[in-house]
């Protein structure tokens, strides 16, 4: 796991952590090629796309790097069976899905629910990495507990903080979601991340992944 001291002997190193993203619901085809050649360029971790484009990023990066899709997005209102069938459809081309959280059953102490939720999900998806969106931005500190617990224990193998449509992502909100997964549990900060220092600050809070659509910008921020 890469720590923030390494980041600090070897900023570069941040490429490796950083999943770079474009889920604007407008994005064109010239503009995941762009964020494709981004990551290819850069050694990016992974690109981020919404499910219409996973076929073209796959087609784009091959094995050069990972492709990820979001689903259940932004606000994770769909139900289990719809999510399902959005992950079953999309595993050809992706691999590792990031998938949100029922917001509104967590919103109603639906705990159970939220849990089934993501454990249909993690079914579904197999051996494919699954990241879970919880939106901390919108909660309490004790709620972000929660909620991550409860999409650990559905089976996700990330918890991550936002799709950022609820503000920017705090470290304070990394620190509350590590608090309360297991070690081995992956932490992704993703929302208004989009310089070198502010994803140190993440990782140093925690986190294990970095989601930006500035993951240029974060390089090109180091030593500036």
């Amino acid at each position: 796991m890469l720590s923030a001291n390494d980041l600090v002997e070897d900023p570069g190193r941040i490429a490796s952590i950083v999943e770079h993203t474009n889920v604007d619901p407008a994005a064109t085809e010239a503009e995941i090629r762009t964020l494709c050649q981004e990551v290819r360029d850069h050694d990016f971790r992974a690109a981020v796309v919404v499910p219409y484009h996973a076929p073209l990023a796959a087609e784009l990066l091959g094995d050069r790097a990972t492709v990820v899709a979001v689903i259940g997005f932004p606000y994770g209102i769909q139900n289990a069976p719809a999510k399902v069938a959005e992950a079953e459809a999309l595993l050809a081309h992706v691999d590792e899905l990031d998938v949100v959280m029922n917001r509104t059953a967590f919103a109603n102490d639906d705990h159970d629910g939220v849990v089934q939720d993501v454990a249909a999900v993690a079914k579904a998806v197999g051996d494919a990495t699954l990241k879970c969106i919880i939106e901390a931005p919108a909660l309490s500190p004790d709620e972000i507990r929660t909620a991550a617990a409860l999409v650990e224990e559905g089976g996700a193998d990330v918890v991550k903080t936002a799709v950022g449509y609820d503000g920017p992502t705090d470290p304070a909100d990394v620190e509350a979601i590590r608090a309360a997964v297991d070690a081995d549990t992956g932490v992704k900060a993703s929302g208004g991340i989009s310089t070198f220092e502010g994803a140190l600050e993440m990782v140093r809070a925690g986190a294990t992944h970095i989601g930006t659509s500035s993951g240029v910008e974060i390089l090109e921020s180091i030593d500036r």
